[in-house]
């Protein structure tokens, strides 16, 4: 997706879209957010979260 940010995309039994954001670092990958898709594109909102929990998570695990 960009730089420290990626997404696992998964279709589910009933056809949805479910994604999962994370980051990885220090050999450690966290989960930072996780939606069920309900339109075309990634809702601004969800994508501005998972930054800021990326963010946040990245300036204390590199410290």
């Amino acid at each position: 997706m960009e730089a420290d940010l990626w997404e696992v995309r998964s279709k589910l039994s009933n056809g949805t879209i479910a994604r999962t954001f994370f980051t990885v670092a220090n050999n450690q990958m966290i989960l930072l957010h996780g939606i069920i898709k309900k339109s075309e594109k990634t809702p601004k909102k969800d994508l501005d979260l998972a930054r800021s929990r990326k963010t946040q998570w990245l300036n204390e695990v590199l410290k």
